[in-house]
């Protein structure tokens, strides 16, 4: 009886004097921190490097939109002596054709590249946050798998010193045979509990590994999560941020305005393009010899079948993004008022279980062991309490994880970091 108390006392005074978040398990491992495993993410990412190139593309774009349509150089052969291809008694004219656009549309062309260089920008921002949001969340994922490691390896010892008092008690006769079997069982399924987490680890630490473009055996650090933080600012002011910065959106925006532009463009498709044709005559009568210039204009012969309904399906076109960006706005504010409002309740939760469900559950485990060693109680009032302030801890743990996961998921709706990076862990 005194072994199995003393066993009790001291893993529950031990785990008294442990800071939130730290170990005396895996002390050996190495800290991973959340800072260096994003730099490292932006560098190294394959996803987030393709993305990065296409928007480089999109901006290398926008000179040509501008330019000139390509010229043309051709030779005319003039007056050539009918039934013969005598080539060199005809009167050779060398010609410049130029086509110019009607006014208006290579500016119309350049705010459509410039709407898709933006669009493709806001591609960017959305791959580089949704990478970055993966990222956290495997990392406090890998926190939390770490916590849980912690607490059942304390239950684990705690048991395996319960199994041995109880089969001693047992062989001395002072003890039923069930409370020593019942004891045995508990120890071996916190065995298999603990190798699950173990490989549940392994496969988060191969995910992380996947996003920084390592290999998926490189071995992981400890995360290091500091203390429980208040959620920030209110809905309604993030969702006003969210108008200004979040990928999503600005994307449908952009390419609503590339909409609009190419909807004018097609509009100024109906009216005619200039085409100047420069030609000189044989070089053999001088470099300022006769010349030729003939100006054309390219009409739009066709525009009841082809220029008015390129303008019906720029429309259509124009309306289906406005409506998309208009749904894109919907789905901002509802993201932003959902992640809030679970990471507020997460808190709360966190906020209680740290502040008064633990310390009562302590101070429970406390009155049970103190009447247990008096001879006034019974070892499943013990056992009853311990198993309370350790569901108290991991409910702790599992809401201090869920308030930074819901964060991730709070700035990435709102397209703007509202977590310092590089504060100390605590």
């Amino acid at each position: 009886m005194r072994i199995w108390t003393a066993g009790i006392l001291t893993i529950f005074f031990i785990s008294q004097l442990l800071p939130p978040g730290s170990s005396l398990v895996y002390a050996e491992e190495m800290s991973l921190r959340l800072p260096d495993l994003l730099a490292e993410l932006r560098s190294a990412n394959p996803d987030l490097l393709a993305a990065r190139k296409r928007w480089e593309a999109a901006q290398a774009r926008i000179p040509l939109s501008k330019g000139l349509p390509a010229p043309r150089i051709g030779v005319e052969w003039e007056e050539i002596p009918r039934g013969t291809i005598k080539l060199n008694k005809a009167t050779v004219m060398y010609q410049l054709i130029q086509s110019l656009p009607f006014p208006g549309k290579l500016s119309l062309k350049e705010k459509v590249a410039i709407a898709e260089a933006q669009a493709a920008s806001a591609m960017f921002k959305k791959t580089e946050w949704e990478v970055t949001a993966m990222l956290k969340q495997i990392y406090y994922d890998l926190f939390l798998l770490d916590r849980r490691r912690e607490i059942l390896e304390a239950q684990r010892l705690w048991l395996e010193q319960a199994a041995a008092s109880a089969r001693s008690g047992y062989e001395a006769g002072r003890r039923p045979q069930t409370e020593w079997l019942r004891a045995q069982g508990e120890f071996m399924q916190a065995e298999n509990d603990l190798n699950v987490l173990t490989h549940q680890r392994e496969a988060m630490a191969a995910h992380l590994n996947h996003l920084l473009n390592r290999s998926v055996h490189a071995p992981a650090g400890r995360p290091v999560v500091e203390g429980l933080e208040p959620v920030p600012a209110s809905p309604s002011e993030l969702v006003e941020r969210a108008e200004q910065s979040q990928p999503d959106l600005l994307v449908f925006k952009f390419m609503a305005e590339r909409s609009e532009a190419a909807w004018k463009l097609s509009k100024r498709e109906r009216w005619p393009d200039l085409e100047t044709m420069v030609e000189l005559r044989d070089p053999a009568m001088g470099p300022i010899g006769p010349w030729d210039l003939t100006l054309a204009l390219v009409l739009p012969f066709w525009f009841w079948t082809k220029q008015s309904y390129g303008i019906k399906a720029a429309l259509y076109d124009k309306e289906s993004a406005e409506a998309a960006y208009q749904g894109a706005r919907n789905e901002a504010a509802r993201r932003v008022h959902e992640n809030w409002h679970e990471a507020r309740a997460a808190y709360d939760t966190a906020l209680l279980c740290r502040d008064h469900l633990i310390p009562l559950a302590r101070q429970s485990v406390t009155t049970a062991l103190a009447s247990y060693q008096a001879g006034r109680g019974s070892f499943p009032e013990v056992l009853d309490a311990l198993r309370m302030w350790k569901e108290r801890e991991i409910t702790y743990e599992e809401h201090r994880v869920m308030l930074e996961q819901r964060m991730v998921m709070l700035e990435q709706s709102v397209g703007m970091p509202l977590r310092s990076e590089h504060k100390e862990s605590t």
